[in-house]
């Protein structure tokens, strides 16, 4: 049985909907636009969630076992997962912070500008960049060794897959890092408070400047992957 971090057992049931923790009378008093803010918060908090819960499949199903059982090294499943238990401390961090949001607790920090939006593009490019490398060391892992692949299917075939293969997870961090810029934009475009509104404007650009960061820096590692294929391939893990 997989070892599970205890702050991820609330992840693996879905979050009520927003509309379930307001009493209806709140409800009654909310404008249209305050209650399309509300369902795209909702959004956000939701499918932040639902991240978080795969970031840990990935580490209680895969990267842990695989190390666990000796099926690769400790240096091989940092290679192949890199920063995943940061990546994860972080996920988490945003999910209690959007929580805070939708209930409309106090809050004034931002998880994408200054030193915490550094820290959020550096753990994120370096995960991301090593996407295409990690899957193409999977790939020939597999077709090396049979106790590999037994695994990997073993392993996706597991509930908390939810019928994706290790493939359709590895890019997940890539994906959320372009919803970002869209949900907070929609959010700002439904918030009437002028300030709250610039200053979720301001956090949607510096969403998109992290993205642009880690494509770029993604290019650079594929291309890097491109020019070397014959030396990678002779010197992978075996």
């Amino acid at each position: 049985m997989e070892e599970v971090d205890p702050r991820l057992l609330e992840f693996e049931q879905d979050p009520a909907n927003w509309r379930e923790l307001a009493s209806p009378e709140a409800l009654a008093t909310l404008s249209k636009k305050e209650i399309k803010r509300q369902e795209v918060i909702n959004e956000l908090f939701a499918t932040e969630h639902a991240h978080v819960r795969m970031l840990s499949v990935l580490q209680t199903v895969f990267s842990k076992p695989m190390e666990r059982v000796a099926l690769l090294t400790a240096t091989e499943v940092a290679t192949i997962f890199p920063n995943l238990d940061e990546i994860i401390d972080m996920h988490c961090e945003s999910f209690q912070l959007f929580r805070s949001v939708l209930r409309k607790q106090v809050h004034n920090k931002s998880l994408f500008d200054g030193t915490e939006g550094e820290w959020f593009q550096k753990l994120t490019a370096r995960f991301c960049s090593h996407q295409s490398w990690a899957l193409e060391q999977i790939k020939i892992r597999q077709k090396k060794d049979p106790r590999f692949n037994s695994f990997i299917q073993e392993s996706e075939s597991k509930p908390q897959c939810r019928r994706l293969q290790l493939k359709d997870i590895i890019p997940i961090e890539m994906q959320r890092l372009t919803k970002y810029p869209l949900l907070l934009e929609n959010i700002a475009k439904n918030t009437e408070n002028t300030v709250e509104k610039e200053r979720i404007k301001q956090s949607a650009e510096c969403c998109r400047k992290i993205l642009n960061h880690v494509n770029e820096e993604v290019k650079v590692m594929e291309n890097f992957l491109v020019r070397n294929t014959q030396f990678i391939t002779q010197f992978t893990v075996s």
